[in-house]
């Protein structure tokens, strides 16, 4: 499929989407101009070969249909495209994280920030809720090492739910990551998104926002991550993906017809990324 047609593929099916009434995009999200951005990146060849000859057209559909589905947008710095074997994947950043966040029904405001050693932190415990007490960075401890990340979402309610995290809970996460490159090369901006979404899970679960915004979040976290249990769901023909029902699927495991046991899914060609394909903070 051509580059064309492919992103005009995902914007017809956006609008049939958004006629059919499925889902609703952020006010002032522009999908044709996010989609333009995306495949500029995607077929960039300044590092040898681009993303689109890496990847497969059926991958690079559903990814630029999660980041339209997310009203994400490369222009931003909120999403980062990665490849995975064969396989385009989709990557918020700290940014796309707290975009999501902020436009959640559920979801009155929204921050993270990174401890670092020499800071003084204290938390606390305020009606069986934990809390943070207190947080006072200093200049003098910018360049020290991350002892902390904190997360903090308001609820409609006024009620202030934090998230804290040690650096070994962090380090625990990012060793499920498929790629710890950019972890270690910008740690602080990772630390920020790593706390965000584990404090987000209970907010993107619980909203009653549309039901495919909240699948395409769930799947570009999901996807981020190895994960032998993920069953891979998307359409083997292009043309199915871009025509599907405008109703999400429940994701169901693949069964084997005989002894109904499930059938192992496909090792991924390649579980190594280069330096070209990571993102740049």
């Amino acid at each position: 499929m051509a580059t064309n047609e492919l992103v005009a593929g995902v914007i017809n099916r956006i609008d049939a989407m958004k006629k059919e009434q499925k889902m609703a995009l952020p006010a002032g999200y522009n999908a044709a101009n996010a989609l333009n951005m995306a495949w500029l990146q995607l077929t960039d060849t300044s590092n040898g070969q681009s993303l689109v000859q890496k990847t497969t057209p059926e991958s690079q559909a559903k990814t630029l249909l999660n980041m339209v589905l997310q009203g994400l947008s490369p222009a931003k710095n909120q999403v980062y495209f990665i490849p995975y074997g064969r396989n385009l994947t989709l990557m918020r950043s700290y940014f796309g994280s707290l975009a999501i966040l902020q436009r959640l029904d559920n979801v009155k405001d929204v921050w993270a920030e990174v401890v670092r050693e020499g800071d003084r932190f204290e938390i606390g415990s305020e009606r069986g809720r934990m809390v943070v007490k207190t947080y006072e960075p200093s200049v003098d401890n910018l360049d020290k090492p991350i002892a902390y990340a904190f997360a903090a979402i308001v609820d409609n309610n006024g009620v202030t739910n934090y998230t804290v995290m040690t650096k070994k809970q962090i380090d625990t996460s990012w060793s499920h990551a498929k790629t710890t490159k950019v972890q270690k090369e910008y740690p602080d901006q990772m630390a920020l998104r790593t706390v965000l979404n584990r404090a987000a899970k209970w907010f993107i679960n619980s909203s009653s926002d549309n039901d495919l915004l909240i699948q395409a979040i769930n799947d570009t976290t999901a996807d981020e991550y190895d994960n032998t249990d993920k069953k891979d769901v998307t359409p083997t023909n292009i043309d199915d993906l871009l025509n599907a029902p405008g109703q999400a699927e429940e994701t169901k495991s693949r069964k084997d017809v005989k002894n109904d046991e499930p059938i192992p899914d496909p090792q991924p060609e390649q579980t190594s990324l280069d330096d070209e394909d990571l993102p740049a903070f």
